[in-house]
């Protein structure tokens, strides 16, 4: 076996055998306090809304009979509250929250016979008066952490202003973006990107394409969760992002307006608005944003071959190849939508999102052979020049009732996605004269139409089946059609000839159809979810080109167990199971060639595996702030971009590949921390260790590293309407696949004054300070001995202005009854 890096000597310990270990023994725990906890005087509640739907963060405060406080605490994202250690005697508890009537309860006393009180649920009731004349601002924090998700809260950040969806995940912790735009999460690739709580059902590169495309002034907020429930789609093996955009809840006409400007290495610049209308029963809203981003990046690729096929020994020949892109992007991004209520129990919606745009790479290469003594055998210039457009328009048609028995809902929504993708291609390269060959020229083009059509119906039903517990159950059915057609020229005697060797047109479907069954029981300081998701898959891949054609047919059950722990009102524990899978999509499975230039080039495989992962995680909350979680997970098949190499043509080229296995864990800490009244901040940190194993035609390996990463982000009120943030995320030596990732950084600041008594404000940006986000990688194994490094336009400078109108009321953002639903079946609401 092959071992590409090295791992601490000694046995390694069999992690997949120890963690049932734990497991019993927290199960025991749970039972444990469970049963021997009634020695201690607890109080124990729920906090929801009229509508059932719970109240997250609210002030609890146990007070005497004579309304003397004698401890305090917030509901957590459940809406749960605890007391633990109280003496016997008689209290009662006062509830409040920002938008809402405060609550008291009837005074109730703890004797030596009764000395736990659960107070059951508690309703909070809205404060209409203080929702229609009241101006009130609450500030989120930027970062907010609850045990089963961390939520970026955009809009609330000045160093949000001037970058893309996919720039704002960079800056995330726990979340990395490589130089091909691929997402990774606590060090495992398969993240399950949503926008609004629904799967875009694009390829990795169309993906990136369209948070390149989406411009943060649009974007609420981001939800990072690792372990989704079994209402979630089973795909994402390291778990959900979910891009939230923008839209006012606030009654009446409100709207925003927004400018920015500055550069990098080229200019950026970008515009938008945001309209709302809303009354009774009745909500409009409308937002157009457009953004330039002008971009230069520098890659430098060093490649050796040896005669021998091995990397060992001296090389016979060195390929220095360094590129210079220019990148321009244009971007529209519109949404129009309506809600309206038919009546008390009744609501239908419709939204339209687009995203149209326009990218260049027009690159220009120099790709120098050498051998050992430095002569040169190959000297080629290469233009690349690729028009690309895309076209992306979603529509959707959505209907939410409720039943007269509280807490029951049923939805149900249609969607269709129309994803229209061209590019236009010119390759024209320059072989000078060498000892060995005269001068050389070739020109290439290539036509790329590609069409994907998204079709999607799903239908979800909740209920209160008794106090303490909820059910949840759904249907999903979603069909995919893509049709691409590659075409290549070469320029052969003045005349355009079709490239069979290169041209393919593939055609590509994929029917998945789930159901889900998710049962949510709460008994006193202990609450128990278990949920099962069935997904029938259908793919069929045919390459017209060549006739093959590769179908798949499969069904697959993916459980998910999760047990939240409440130990007093400073601990909160909870341990989480799920079966995730990842599929290829048909991007990865498209066998296009994509070619950087005559010696380099992408493809894909259409003969990849889906993979599957079991992932466990164990986390505890201490005073809502401090989160420590515990993770290990399991992939097999696992989906990896592999270099290979053509020794005697001098070519290198990538394409995904099944590997055997990749096993990660780890340990990760976040924590919530006011320094002093003008300054808080959120710290993360993540040790893990990932471990890839190849078999069969990769042959056997085992690329292991232990890698870390830290994450701070800092709010500071500097008075005077001056703020001010600063950011800073470090990323250590990691591996992918076969190859290793040296270790990165960055640092950001960011500035802000509040004007026309704070309707407008002005942003000042320094993004990347000292341009340290770098990508430097390494790969050798076999026959392959190679080093990138690519340089991105990531420093830059923005300004901003924004400014609102409308009801100036700013009130934090609540959870209405059906917001859970409505964030998926209303691309947001």
């Amino acid at each position: 076996m092959s071992r590409i890096s090295t791992i601490a000597s000694g046995e390694k310990p069999d992690v997949g055998r120890i963690l049932p270990v734990i497991f019993l023994l927290f199960l025991f725990f749970l039972i444990h306090k469970s049963v021997f906890a009634q020695s201690e005087a607890a109080i124990n509640g729920l906090v929801v809304m009229e509508s059932g739907s719970p109240v997250e963060f609210a002030s609890v405060a146990l007070q005497n009979i004579e309304g003397k406080g004698i401890k305090g605490t917030l509901t957590d994202s459940l809406g749960r509250f605890s007391f633990s250690n109280v003496s016997r005697g008689q209290y009662r508890v006062k509830i409040s929250n920002m938008g809402f009537i405060s609550h008291q309860t009837e005074i109730f006393q703890l004797t030596e016979q009764k000395h736990v009180a659960f107070l059951g649920k508690l309703k909070l009731i809205e404060d209409a008066q203080t929702l229609n004349a009241v101006t009130i601002s609450v500030q989120k924090k930027v970062i907010e952490q609850s045990v089963d998700k961390m939520t970026i809260n955009v809009e609330n950040s000045i160093l949000s202003e001037g970058n893309t969806a996919l720039e704002l995940l960079q800056r995330a912790p726990g979340v990395k973006v490589d130089d091909e735009g691929k997402i990774s999460l606590k060090g495992r690739a398969g993240v399950n990107v949503m926008i609004n709580g629904k799967l875009t059902y694009l390829s990795p590169s169309e993906l990136g394409v369209l948070l390149k495309g989406t411009n943060s002034s649009s974007v609420s907020k981001i939800e990072i969760m690792a372990n989704p429930s079994a209402k979630y789609d089973a795909a994402g093996n390291a778990g959900i992002i979910n891009i939230v955009m923008k839209k006012n809840q606030i009654k009446g006409m409100n709207g925003s307006i927004a400018v920015n400007g500055g550069a990098g290495r080229k200019a950026r610049y970008g515009s938008g608005f945001n309209l709302n209308y809303k009354n009774a029963g009745f909500n409009i809203y409308a937002s157009y944003n457009y953004a330039y981003r002008g971009e230069t990046e520098y890659l430098d690729f060093k490649r050796r071959f040896y005669n021998g096929g091995i990397v060992t020994g001296n090389y016979d020949r060195i390929s220095n190849q360094h590129t210079e892109t220019n990148e321009p992007l244009n971007t529209n991004n519109f949404r129009l939508g309506m809600d309206l209520d038919l009546d008390k129990q009744n609501t239908i919606g419709f939204l339209i999102n687009g995203n149209i745009g326009k990218y260049l790479h027009n690159s220009k290469t120099d790709n120098i052979i050498l051998d050992q003594a430095g002569v040169v055998q190959s000297n080629l210039a290469t233009t690349n020049y690729d028009q690309q457009s895309w076209r992306n328009l979603t529509y959707n048609l959505n209907y939410l009732h409720q039943f007269k028995k509280e807490n029951r809902t049923l939805s149900a929504d249609l969607d269709f996605a129309s994803n229209g993708f061209t590019s236009r291609l010119n390759l024209d390269t320059y072989a000078a004269a060498t000892a060995s060959s005269a001068v050389q020229l070739s020109n290439r083009k290539g036509y790329v139409p590609a069409q994907t059509d998204v079709y999607v119906a799903k239908i979800d039903y909740t209920d209160q089946l008794k106090e303490k517990v909820k059910l949840e159950s759904g249907l999903k059915s979603s069909y995919i059609n893509s049709d691409n057609n590659l075409v290549y020229q070469n320029l052969m005697n003045g005349n355009w000839v079709y490239d069979a060797q290169s041209s393919n047109y593939f055609k590509y479907e994929e029917q998945i159809h789930a159901a889900y069954l998710n049962l949510n029981s709460s008994f006193k300081t202990l609450t128990v979810q278990l949920g099962l998701r069935g997904e029938y898959t259908n793919t069929v891949g045919n390459q017209v080109t060549t006739g093959a054609v590769l179908k798949r047919d499969y069904f697959q059950l993916f459980p998910n167990l999760a047990l939240n722990k409440t130990a007093g009102e400073n601990h909160q524990f909870q341990l989480a199971y799920s079966r995730r899978v990842q599929r290829p999509d048909y991007g990865d499975l498209n066998p296009f060639r994509v070619f950087r230039d005559p010696l380099l080039y992408y493809e894909g495989n259409p003969s990849l595996m889906p993979e599957l992962t079991q992932n466990i995680v164990f986390s505890h909350v201490l005073k809502g702030k401090y989160t420590t979680a515990l993770n290990y997970s399991k992939t097999n098949d696992v989906i990896t971009w592999v270099s290979g190499q053509i020794d005697n043509i001098n070519t290198t080229y990538e394409r995904p590949e099944n590997l055997k296995s990749l096993v990660n864990y780890g340990i990760s800490f976040t924590g919530q921390t006011n320094y002093f009244n003008w300054w808080n901040a959120t710290n993360f940190a993540n040790v893990y260790n990932n471990i890839y194993q190849g078999d069969g035609e990769i042959g056997e390996f085992e690329n292991a590293q232990v890698s870390f990463s830290l994450n701070t982000q800092n709010s500071f009120k500097l008075g005077g309407g001056y703020s001010a943030e600063l950011n800073a995320y470090f990323n250590s030596k990691s591996v992918y696949g076969i190859s290793t990732e040296k270790a990165y950084y960055a640092v950001s600041a960011a500035f802000q004054k509040s004007l026309l008594k704070d309707k407008a404000s002005l942003k000042l940006l320094v993004n990347d300070i000292f341009q340290s986000s770098q990508y430097k990688h390494i790969t050798r194994y076999q026959n392959i001995d190679m080093n990138s490094h690519i340089n991105v336009d990531s420093r830059r400078i923005m300004l901003s202005f924004s400014y609102r109108f409308g009801n100036p009321f700013n009130l934090k953002e609540r959870k209405k009854g059906n917001d859970d639903i409505q964030n998926r079946i209303k691309g947001g609401g």
